[in-house]
């Protein structure tokens, strides 16, 4: 009998100035069946005094003992996960105040192996792309539907969906049981380099479906320190880029040779995650990479800064298409003398800020966020979730049915002012009324009777005084 209903497990190395806030949304949820388990990553003392400060007999730290690999510690942190469900967040990411109380409704109602949500999406101030931060993307919808695995694992490496419609622990509830078939069959939970886009194909690979929802649940946020950044988009540039490779070398945490390793976002991770999974999983399935498109959307997404830089990549894609001969010829002739492209500059804040029809883009700066909790308490204003419950639209048409919804309530919303304001108009009105009669009385008193004589004698008395 598990301990709790809920593990939350946040991995952590050296951040304990974003750590503070996500433990903050944490323990900010109207539910209290959970556990929090805070994995240091063999960082300095900051970090455990942080852990200490928080007083809250509801987190239980560990430390490692030496530096891991990003999936080593992982690994490390899910292993002292007591919860029927658990759920992995990052040192900069945070819950949305009703996620758990939500969870554990739609987890009693379906008894799914795995829940997955839309996150909302938050880039700090200290965001490592120049203009970028402070951004704040908040989806409307609330559709829930049950998703086929093998669906979405083919729609994912047919780059037709983001990986992030698979049920990664980053955007899921997992059943601890699936975590369990996991580590049996590889040994551990985690035995990528890219632990997070690799969940979501291991959690799809043994589950036959999951539980799927538009409705944000946590914040993925993005710091200064984000790994993903540093790894995709300031290759060879940063500290971080070089210590999550140097780390993932030393314990053998390597790509597959037939994936080329360029900074190519998302194209590379999800077909790196993907064969490795399919290896180590569903090696019978007859899901497969369809090596050409991969190839032309590594080239038209790729990040290299110089013409060298180019011919490098594209001598790098050719080598790890050296099993297939009739795609190697493929290439040869197609793409094989592509000229370089100078990269645009990223952008993961739109231009234009607003409703786009699916979700809300804000400036978090402009309403005083600074941090993952004041983001977390941003939508709470927005969507009303803890305060009202969330109301499911379920079936295909889920996602545009709630959208659909999520306008009409904010139609009813503006109906219900209305109504306030139009009986206000008729007090207003009515009290006018009232007031043009009162003055109507008293300009029929001054024209006659004892205000009349009034104003005739005080006539003459001014008129002596003259």
């Amino acid at each position: 009998m598990p301990a709790v209903k809920f593990s939350v497990v946040i991995p952590t190395r050296e951040r304990a100035d974003t750590l503070r806030y996500a433990l903050q949304t944490c323990l900010d949820q109207d539910f209290d069946d959970y556990e929090i388990i805070v994995a240091d990553n063999d960082s300095s003392p900051p970090t455990r005094a942080l852990v200490e400060e928080a007083a809250s007999s509801r987190v239980r730290y560990f430390r490692t003992d030496r530096t891991l690999a990003m999936s080593s510690n992982w690994d490390f942190a899910v292993s002292h996960a007591r919860g029927e469900y658990v759920i992995l967040i990052g040192d900069d990411d945070g819950l949305l105040p009703h996620s758990l109380r939500e969870l554990d409704k739609l987890t009693c109602d379906h008894h799914p192996k795995a829940v997955r949500w839309e996150p909302a999406y938050y880039t700090w101030p200290s965001f490592a792309l120049a203009g970028q931060g402070d951004y704040l993307r908040i989806p409307l919808s609330r559709g829930l539907r049950e998703v086929k695995s093998r669906d979405a694992i083919r729609d994912v490496i047919g780059f037709r969906s983001l990986y992030t419609m698979l049920p990664m622990l980053y955007n899921a509830a997992v059943h601890h049981s699936v975590l369990t078939e996991l580590r049996a069959k590889t040994g551990r939970v985690f035995p990528h380099p890219v632990p997070d886009v690799y969940s979501g194909f291991a959690v799809a690979a043994v589950t036959e479906s999951f539980l799927s929802t538009d409705t944000p649940m946590s914040l993925a946020g993005q710091s200064g320190a984000s790994n993903g950044v540093a790894v995709l988009f300031n290759r060879g540039r940063s500290r971080i880029d070089e210590e999550f490779h140097a780390l993932n070398a030393k314990e053998g945490l390597l790509p597959d040779p037939r994936i080329p390793n360029l900074p190519v976002f998302p194209h590379v991770p999800v077909a790196d995650a993907f064969v490795f999974a399919k290896r180590k999983l569903f090696p019978d399935s007859d899901l497969d990479l369809d090596r050409r498109q991969f190839v032309s959307g590594c080239l038209a997404n790729l990040r290299v800064g110089t013409d060298a830089d180019w011919r490098d990549a594209l001598g790098m894609i050719r080598t790890s298409l050296a099993d297939d001969r009739e795609t190697l010829a493929w290439f040869d002739c197609e793409l094989a003398t592509t000229p370089f492209r100078p990269p645009l500059p990223p952008r993961l804040k739109p231009e234009r800020l607003g409703f786009d029809g699916e979700a809300l883009h804000l400036d978090a700066a402009a309403f005083g966020v600074r941090d993952v909790a004041g983001a977390a308490a941003l939508c709470e204003r927005v969507l009303s979730y803890r305060r009202d419950g969330v109301r499911y639209v379920t079936g295909d048409a889920g996602p545009s049915l709630a959208l659909a919804a999520k306008v009409q309530e904010l139609n009813d919303l503006c109906t219900d002012r209305q109504s306030v304001i139009d009986g206000l108009t008729r007090s207003c009105s009515d009290r006018l009324a009232k007031i043009h009669e009162l003055d109507g009385r008293l300009r029929q008193s001054l024209r006659g009777g004892p205000l009349k004589r009034l104003g005739r004698w005080f006539k003459q008395r001014m008129s002596v005084g003259h």
